[in-house]
C-alpha cells in the first residue's frame, strides 16, 4: 500500500502515463482489528463502500418452522454430507399443499421474466414438482433429492416477490434453509447434476436479492457461491459445445442455458464487487440459446427476449471488465472505443423505457421492469467506465470540467446519471411495489447521486452545476417516498440527504473550509481512489466515525518524471450523442468540431428523454434476433447496429486531419487538443469511483 522507493524506481522502466494515471485507482482495502480484510475494487456498488466497515448485526431472527437442529445444518457448508433422516422427514412435513405449491409456482414464473431465468412451464411442473410431490422411500435418488432442493429455492423466490406478502418475509428465509439442506443430502461437489448447479443459481440471486442489512454479508455470500457455481459447471463441461458429444437437443438447450445463467450471474456479482469474474470466456464455446425466447413484433419481424439479450449484452460487460477494469489501464482512445460499443449495442424496441408516452395497451409490470433493468445494464457500465476521467477533469479543471481533455467523460457519466434518475422514476411509479423490492436499482440511483453532488460540489460554477442540483432534489423527494416501503431505499436515505445538504451549501457558500476538505476526502473513496481502512475498533453494526487522517489513508502517488505521452485520441472516437450533449451545453466551445448531420442548423436542444428525438442513437435501431456478436473486433459496433449507415461519421479522416491541423479557438484551448497532445507530466489519474464516499464525511 505505500509508495515504492527510490531505489525500486530507478531499476524499473519509465511508467507509462496510463500505467501512472491507475496506480491510484485500485479501490478500498478494509482491515479489522484481527487480521479480517475485505477488498471492493474499482467497479465496486456505492452502497457497499459506504457500509464497508460495517459487520453484520447478531439478530436473533425468529424462524418459527423450522427446528434448531434444521437451521444449524443448512448453515452448514454444502459439501458436508447430512445423513439425519429426522431432518428428512421434517422437511417433508414442510411441504406445502400442492395448490399452493402451483401458486408459488405461478408466481415464480411470472418474476423470472425479469428478476431471474425460470425454468420452463412444462419443465417446472412435470418433472420438478411431480419428482417432489410423488417422492417415496423407493425413488429418493440424486435426481430427486436435487429436484427437492430445487423446489424450496423456487419457493423462497416467489415468496420474496409475492405482493400479498411482506418484503423480505420470513417464510422465504425458510425456504432458502431448507433449500440449502436439502442439497446437502446429496452434495453436489460429489454429484453434480444440472439441478444442483441451477440450485445455487438461485441461491445466489435470492441472497443478492434479499440482502437488505447495511453490512451486506449476503451479497458477499452470494458473490463467493457464483464462484463455487461456476467451477462445478466447468467440472461437467458446461463452458464446451455440447455438440461435441452429440447430446439430444433438449440436452443441449437445457445445458446451454444453465451456463449462461451462471456466466451472468457471475459477471455481474463481480462487477459489482469489483472483483475478477470466475469465468474465462476465452475457454468458452457454449452457445447462447435463441429460442424459445424470442417476440414476435410482428410477421415479418423477431427480436431477441429479455434474457437472451441480458447474456448478449453481459459478453460485452465481461470484455470491458477485461479491457478497463484490469490491473493495466488502457489508453483513453480505447476507453472512448469501448463507450462506442457500449452506446451501439442495439435495444430490442420493446425494452426502450418510453417516459411520457402514453402506449395502448399499457405495459405490463414484467415490461416495465425489463425496460428499468435494460437502461440499468447500459448506463451503469458506462459510468464505471468514465468516472476515472471524470474524477480528473473535475479536479483539473473545476471551472468547467466540459473544457477539460477528459471533457467528454463527463457528459458522459451526467447523461448517463440522468437516465437512470429518469428510468426509475418512470418505473416506480408504474411499478412502486415491485420497484421497492429491487435493490439493485437503488443501488445505481445511488451511484447517480455521487456524480451529482461531485458534479456541484467540485465544479459550483460550471454549466452541469444547477442541472446536477436540480436532479438531486428530484431524487432525494424518491428516496423520502419511496424509503416508506423499501428497505434498501431506508438504509441510504441518510446518505442521499446528506449528499442533498451538502450540495446546496456549496452552492449557497455556506460549508466551512474543513467540512470540505472531509466532504472531497470522502468522495474520493467513493469515486475509487486506492484506500486503506482501519478502524480502531470494532462496531457491531455501524462502523466507527473516521476523522480525516486518523483511522484511514488515502494514498496518491505523484507521476513518475520519466513518464511517457499517451496516445492521441481522435476526434472520431467521441460517440455522436456525447458530443452533441456537449454542444448543447455549450455550443461555441464545440462548435469547432463539424457534425455533419446538424451542419447547417442550430445545436440541438439538450433533451434526454425517451425515446430520444435529439440524437441519432444507434441503439434504438431496429434489429432482428441477436446474432452471435464478436465484441473482440474494432469493428463489432459498426456491425451490431444496423442504424450505422444512418449515423454518418463525426468527421471524415480528412477533416479530421484538418481539426487536428488547425489552430483552435484562442485564447481559450479546445478541450480535444490536449487528448490529441497531451502535455508531458500529466497530473495522476485521481480515481475511479471508491475514492469519492471518503470525502462526503459519513458519519453514519
Amino acid at each position: 500500500m505505500s509508495s515504492p522507493s527510490s531505489n525500486e524506481s530507478t531499476s524499473e522502466a519509465p511508467l507509462t502515463v496510463e500505467e501512472a494515471d491507475v496506480l491510484d485507482a485500485f479501490g478500498t482495502l478494509t482491515l479489522g482489528s484481527k487480521g479480517e480484510s475485505r477488498y471492493f475494487g474499482q467497479t465496486s456498488r456505492s452502497e457497499y463502500l459506504i457500509h464497508a466497515p460495517e459487520r453484520l448485526c447478531e439478530t436473533d431472527l425468529k424462524l418459527p418452522r423450522l427446528s434448531d437442529l434444521m437451521v444449524e445444518e443448512a448453515n452448514k457448508e454444502l459439501d458436508v454430507k447430512l445423513t439425519s433422516c429426522e431432518l428428512g422427514h421434517e422437511m417433508l412435513k414442510l411441504l406445502p399443499p400442492l395448490s399452493q405449491a402451483c401458486q408459488l409456482c405461478e408466481t415464480f414464473l411470472e418474476f423470472g421474466k425479469f428478476a431471474w431465468y425460470p425454468l420452463s412451464r412444462e419443465c417446472l411442473f412435470d418433472e420438478v414438482i411431480r419428482n417432489v410431490y410423488n417422492l417415496s422411500r423407493e425413488n429418493c435418488d440424486i435426481t430427486v433429492l436435487h429436484s427437492l432442493a430445487l423446489v424450496w429455492i423456487i419457493y423462497a423466490l416467489a415468496t420474496l416477490f409475492d405482493q400479498n406478502m411482506p418484503p423480505y418475509a420470513v417464510e422465504a428465509h425458510e425456504y432458502y434453509l431448507l433449500s440449502r439442506a436439502a442439497l446437502r443430502f446429496a452434495p453436489p461437489a460429489h454429484d453434480t447434476t444440472l439441478p444442483a448447479i441451477q440450485t445455487m443459481i438461485y441461491m445466489t440471486q435470492y441472497l443478492e436479492m434479499s440482502d437488505c442489512e447495511p453490512a451486506h454479508t449476503a451479497s458477499h455470500k452470494a458473490w463467493m457461491q457464483i464462484g463455487q457455481a461456476a467451477k462445478l459447471g466447468h467440472s461437467i463441461g458446461l463452458h464446451v459445445r455440447s455438440s461435441r458429444w452429440r447430446l439430444s437437443e433438449d440436452s443441449a438447450r437445457q445445458r446451454n442455458r444453465v451456463f449462461w445463467q451462471l456466466f451472468m450471474q457471475d459477471t455481474w456479482l463481480s462487477f459489482g464487487f469489483g472483483r475478477p469474474p470466475s469465468i474465462n470466456l476465452d475457454f468458452v464455446e457454449c452457445e447462447i440459446p435463441k429460442e424459445p425466447e424470442v417476440i414476435q413484433v410482428d410477421q415479418d419481424k423477431r427480436e431477441a427476449g429479455f434474457h437472451i439479450w441480458t447474456w448478449q449484452y453481459t459478453k460485452l460487460l465481461y470484455s470491458i471488465m477485461t479491457t478497463a477494469f484490469g490491473a493495466k489501464q488502457p489508453p483513453y482512445a480505447k476507453v472512448m472505443e469501448l463507450d462506442r460499443k457500449v452506446r451501439d449495442f442495439p435495444v430490442p424496441s420493446s425494452l426502450r423505457v418510453q417516459c411520457g408516452v402514453t402506449e395502448n395497451p399499457p405495459p405490463s409490470t414484467a415490461l416495465n421492469v425489463q425496460r428499468l433493468l435494460a437502461t440499468m445494464y447500459k448506463e451503469t457500465t458506462l459510468l464505471n467506465l468514465h468516472r476515472p476521467y471524470f474524477s480528473q477533469a473535475v479536479n483539473g479543471m473545476p471551472e468547467d470540467p466540459l473544457r477539460h481533455k477528459y471533457g467528454p467523460s463527463v457528459m458522459a457519466i451526467y447523461r448517463s446519471a440522468w437516465r437512470i434518475f429518469a428510468s426509475i422514476r418512470c418505473a416506480y411509479r408504474a411499478v412502486p411495489g415491485i420497484a421497492s423490492r429491487m435493490g439493485l436499482i437503488w443501488s445505481h440511483a445511488l451511484s447517480g447521486s455521487i456524480v451529482m453532488c461531485i458534479l456541484v460540489i467540485r465544479a459550483p460554477s460550471s454549466n452541469l452545476a444547477k442541472a446536477s442540483l436540480a436532479e438531486l432534489d428530484k431524487l432525494c423527494e424518491l428516496f423520502e417516498e419511496a424509503s416508506n416501503q423499501s428497505q434498501i431505499a431506508r438504509n441510504n436515505i441518510e446518505v442521499i440527504r446528506k449528499l442533498h445538504k451538502q450540495a446546496h451549501a456549496v452552492m449557497n457558500n455556506a460549508h466551512a473550509t474543513e467540512e470540505s476538505a472531509q466532504i472531497h476526502n470522502e468522495l474520493d473513496r467513493l469515486g475509487g481512489k486506492t484506500h486503506l481502512m482501519r478502524p480502531k475498533e470494532e462496531h457491531p453494526c455501524r462502523g466507527p466515525p473516521t476523522p480525516p487522517g486518523e483511522h484511514s489513508h488515502s494514498h496518491s502517488m505523484a507521476t513518475p518524471s520519466g513518464v511517457c505521452c499517451e496516445p492521441p485520441v481522435q476526434p472520431e472516437m467521441i460517440h455522436p450523442t456525447i458530443m452533441r450533449d456537449m454542444r448543447a451545453f455549450d455550443g461555441e466551445l464545440w462548435s469547432g468540431i463539424p457534425m455533419e448531420t446538424n451542419a447547417s442548423g442550430p445545436p440541438p436542444n439538450f433533451n434526454l428523454d425517451f425515446p430520444s428525438t435529439s440524437f441519432p442513437n444507434p441503439q434504438q435501431a431496429e434489429f432482428p434476433l441477436f446474432p452471435d456478436f464478436d465484441f473482440s473486433s474494432p469493428a463489432a459496433a459498426q456491425s451490431v447496429s444496423p442504424a450505422a449507415a444512418a449515423v454518418p461519421p463525426l468527421t471524415s479522416s480528412s477533416s479530421a486531419a484538418a481539426i487536428v491541423s488547425e489552430p483552435w479557438h484562442q485564447p481559450q484551448q479546445h478541450p480535444m487538443r490536449a487528448a490529441l497532445d497531451p502535455p508531458p507530466g500529466v497530473p495522476v489519474l485521481d480515481a475511479s469511483w471508491q475514492a469519492f464516499v471518503e470525502q462526503l464525511g459519513f458519519s453514519l
